[in-house]
């Protein structure tokens, strides 16, 4: 069937994770990547749209970029053009003057959609009948930019009408997320675009979901965390009659919970670990986490971990294992295996919201402070000038003074969590070389298989 509208849209691809300090899974989010790229040729699609994150970080090291220019080749090769917004984590620096998106698209790989102060919406691009418009992550200023996004759009359709248009965002919908985000969107602000957009193209939220057949967040085609465990992965295949999701074939994770109510002793709870996992079946390499929750009924100290790690091993063949704790009469208890979900800048607003709430001015509107302070920070480190960070907490000030005062719910009990924030663990090169014609030094990233 030829179909007269046929895209792929993706999002969150975070090249370069080296997730767990893993060798492996760094080439697992490379292989996801290929794998999208070998599927819209097959499909043989228009274009491709990249909703943002196609990078881990921003500053990359070279086997991350030989990842990303073997891939998108395949595509220009191919003929199909890549567009691409950018996201949080893969935004230029400001001292650099440009991301590493940037450099593929000087390579002609992709089209980077950019912003522009005085035509906000200028940087759109036309495949063929559909017209392409983006903006990349902008925080807590993405709902105030929509009236203007909207008037734009018009007005640039309006000159040379497209057969059908799409609208890149990547920021996250509110209610969407199980903890509440700061600079969430609320989806009435974006519905303000529905006269002006035939389609949604959002990113950012890791997990998949779709409002009303019109918006639609792919999430990450691969596993960023073991929270996504249960989520539906993979990629928007657009066509005349609509979105299907497509899975990508991706590592099995296995969050393995285990009630250690009833539990006398470690032998008895090793045992229903063991018949626990024999249940799941055999997998390729999988990752195994172990969550040991409810109310213990011996002392913790009898869990001998590295006994469980070796039972975790040796049933499954996992490639990584450990265990967790949620105990309930537990001082030191991580709350939930979801705080995996927030990520450092997530806990920094939090950090910066409860200080807030503190302050006799600020309490009444702390998620904005929240916010807005965050953002400064994340100028600063960028290297924005010292006058340009004064203005900012200028008009933050004012705002804050001027804004009608929010009153807040009192709040509940909460728990004090301990959480330790996983570093990145330095990988050791490998020692053999992928093929013997390799020349010492060199980087191998066998693409030809799989």
């Amino acid at each position: 069937m030829v179909f007269l509208m046929n895209f792929i849209h993706m999002a969150d691809m975070h090249l370069g994770y080296r997730q767990y300090g893993l060798e492996e899974r760094f080439l697992d989010f490379g292989y996801t990547f290929k794998q999208v790229v070998e599927y819209a040729i097959a499909q043989k699609v228009e274009f491709v749209l990249i909703s943002g994150d196609l990078f881990d970080k921003r500053s990359i090291n070279a086997p991350t970029y030989i990842q990303a220019v073997h891939v998108l080749s395949l595509l220009k090769n191919a003929g199909i053009p890549c567009i691409a917004i950018e996201g949080n984590h893969d935004r230029r620096f400001l001292k650099d003057g440009m991301s590493w998106l940037d450099s593929l698209e000087w390579e002609g790989l992709l089209k980077v959609i950019k912003n522009y102060d005085g035509d906000l919406m200028g940087g759109f691009v036309d495949a063929g009948k559909t017209r392409i418009f983006g903006l990349g992550f902008a925080g807590s200023m993405t709902s105030a930019a929509i009236p203007r996004i909207k008037e734009e759009i018009a007005a640039i359709n309006a000159q040379s009408p497209p057969e059908r248009t799409i609208f890149m965002l990547h920021a996250g919908v509110q209610g969407k997320m199980k903890y509440g985000v700061v600079g969430e969107v609320t989806y009435e602000d974006l519905c303000q675009l529905k006269g002006a957009v035939d389609y949604l193209a959002l990113g950012h939220y890791h997990s998949n979901y779709e409002i009303d057949d019109w918006a639609y967040n792919p999430g990450s085609p691969d596993t960023c965390s073991i929270v996504e465990a249960y989520e539906k992965k993979g990629i928007y295949h657009v066509t005349d009659v609509g979105a299907k999701l497509v899975p990508m074939s991706t590592r099995k994770f296995i969050p393995l919970r285990i009630k250690a109510d009833g539990h006398k002793g470690f032998e008895s709870l090793l045992n229903d670990i063991r018949e626990s996992l024999i249940k799941y079946g055999k997998y390729d390499g999988p990752i195994v986490h172990v969550i040991i929750e409810g109310t213990l009924g011996f002392d913790k100290s009898h869990i001998n971990v590295d006994t469980i790690l070796e039972a975790v091993k040796e049933i499954t063949s996992a490639l990584y294992a450990d265990v967790r704790f949620d105990l309930v009469n537990d001082e030191f208890r991580i709350a939930s295996i979801d705080a995996d979900a927030l990520d450092r800048a997530s806990i920094e607003r939090e950090v910066f919201r409860k200080l807030a709430r503190f302050d006799s001015v600020l309490a009444g509107n702390c998620d904005f402070f929240a916010a807005s302070l965050s953002e400064v920070k994340d100028m600063a480190v960028k290297g924005a000038d010292e006058k340009t960070l004064d203005s900012l907490f200028r008009k933050i000030y004012h705002e804050v003074k001027n804004a009608p005062v929010v009153p807040e719910a009192a709040p509940a009990p909460v728990e004090i969590v301990s959480k330790q924030l996983e570093p990145e663990m330095p990988v050791k090169p490998v020692k053999k070389p992928r093929k013997k014609a390799q020349k010492s030094g060199q980087v191998s990233l066998d693409w030809s298989e799989g």
